[in-house]
């Protein structure tokens, strides 16, 4: 029997595009445990019930395969939006109960279930860029412009493109962000090199285009996060007050649950860049009310210290933080991190030159948080603790310090 650790990307999520990871360094992170890593190639802006649909159909892909056994044992982790896929997966087995359609085999191997920053009740970010009132055929006009040109600019002309940014907009000293990512990936569309490397550059070309296309196509996801529901939209698990319901789901099939709730800095320090400060304030500025009242939640790094208070309008620069508390402030635990931290992009690191396909390491936000590699090893040593024990074991930071254990109601 394996225990299968399946990682789900949140919006605009993917599994690697150009010269980004989505999860960077978990593999390395996880490389002392024997659980079997998958991470799943999601759709980036579909809606969550599409999303999920697509989820279960891969775990049964897997499943047919013989990849995954059918005593083997499933853990699901899944970061912003991707947490929201897995609660609708769930409540689609929820609601599927004891009908002839009901995919048993499924459910009865998953056993753990986390959410990492994920907008359990939207976030005030989408609701303030929906305010705007931009038509759906206009919010997919970026990308269609962006999948035509660089389709029409084909590899070589895409890369001498990037090129030609890299000079106007050279990578931040210390802390290339996400700028510095589609830059990077653009001048990686070409390879003058081995026939190896030239294959690698233009498939990442084609993905790139994928995931471009995919994005102008179907962007309904924003009003799966946004906290009021649109009338007329499909209901996103965001808008939904089941938490008990899906609770108490959770506990007759045995399934653990956890929450890891981000909150950073407010964006006062020098090192905070614009992008950051924008959607921080756009968070922070006048929280609707769907969002969550105010929280006290334990830290999970720091088990010592006293438990924070969280206001509606902390958050992590993307996701308001009280909407990460689910089902409630027992099962959540508090990361002080912005919300690409805690998925390895804290700070640039180069990969090996001998490596074929080269994937960077990125400050995506640039918060100026203090972040780094010791509490990204230990924040993730804890979520690979939970699926033995369904609890955050007290991993120790700095890992000579023991603490005392962490207790999670499930």
């Amino acid at each position: 029997m394996q225990d299968h650790f399946v990682l789900v990307p949140g919006f605009g999520g993917f599994q690697a595009l150009g010269s980004l990871r989505y999860y960077h360094g978990v593999t390395q992170a996880l490389g002392f445990t024997p659980l079997v890593l998958h991470y799943f190639p999601n759709l980036p802006t579909a809606s969550v019930q599409t999303r999920a649909r697509q989820l279960r159909r891969w775990l049964g892909e897997l499943q047919e395969r013989g990849v995954i056994a059918r005593k083997d044992h499933i853990h699901l982790v899944g970061h912003s939006t991707g947490g929201l896929d897995l609660r609708q997966l769930l409540i689609d087995f929820r609601e599927e109960e004891g009908t002839k359609g009901a995919s048993e085999s499924l459910l009865e191997q998953i056993r753990t279930v986390q959410f990492i920053s994920t907008p359990q009740r939207g976030t005030n970010l989408a609701r303030r860029l929906r305010k705007l009132r931009i038509p759906s055929r206009v919010a997919r006009l970026l990308p269609r412009i962006l999948f035509e040109t660089t389709r029409a600019f084909r590899e070589v002309g895409a890369s001498f493109v990037g090129r030609r940014l890299q000079r106007v907009f050279p990578p931040n000293k210390g802390s290339p962000d996400w700028l510095d990512a589609v830059i990077q990936t653009m001048v990686g569309f070409d390879s003058s090199k081995d026939k190896l490397e030239r294959a690698l550059a233009r498939a990442s070309y084609f993905e790139t285009l994928r995931w471009l296309l995919d994005i102008s196509t179907d962007i309904a996801a924003i009003s799966d996060l946004d906290p009021v529901r649109t009338p007329g939209a499909p209901e996103s698990p965001a808008h939904r007050r089941t938490a008990e319901e899906e609770r108490d789901f959770l506990m007759k099939w045995d399934i653990h649950y956890g929450s890891i709730v981000t909150v950073a800095k407010r964006p006062v320090e020098k090192e905070a860049r614009g992008l950051y400060k924008l959607v921080y304030a756009l968070n922070a500025r006048r929280p609707s009310p769907e969002l969550g009242q105010a929280q006290t939640i334990p830290w999970l790094l720091e088990p010592h210290e006293a438990a924070r208070r969280l206001m509606p309008s902390d958050n992590d620069g993307i996701v308001n933080s009280v909407s990460m508390v689910w089902p409630d402030a027992e099962s959540s635990f508090l990361v002080e991190a912005d919300h690409a931290d805690v998925i390895g992009h804290f700070n640039y690191v180069q990969p090996p030159p001998d490596t074929p396909q080269r994937y960077y390491q990125y400050d995506l936000l640039c918060s100026g948080s203090d972040f780094g590699p010791d509490q990204f090893e230990a924040l993730w040593r804890k979520i690979a603790s939970f699926t033995e024990s369904g609890t955050y074991r007290p991993h120790a930071f700095p890992p000579s310090i023991e603490a005392p254990a962490d207790q999670m109601r499930h």
